[in-house]
């Protein structure tokens, strides 16, 4: 017995992070240089994913093609 085809489906995910970073300096531009150069120590406050969609679905294609 043969196995169905695999398709495609190709989704996407929109997804917000964010975080805050706490920055020990001895001055704000001194404290910007390094948090720009990835320094500080960063945790996440608040997520927010779910809006997706599924942006590419073999069988609506075929369906819209084939009538």
């Amino acid at each position: 017995m043969s196995k169905p085809k695999l398709k495609d489906y190709v989704f996407s995910n929109t997804v917000t992070i964010t975080e805050e970073t706490v920055v020990k300096a001895e001055s704000y531009e001194k404290a910007q240089d390094i948090f720009l150069s990835g320094g500080g120590d960063t945790d996440e406050v608040d997520s927010n994913g779910g809006d997706w969609e599924c942006i590419e679905n073999p069988d609506e294609y075929e369906e819209e093609n084939s009538g």
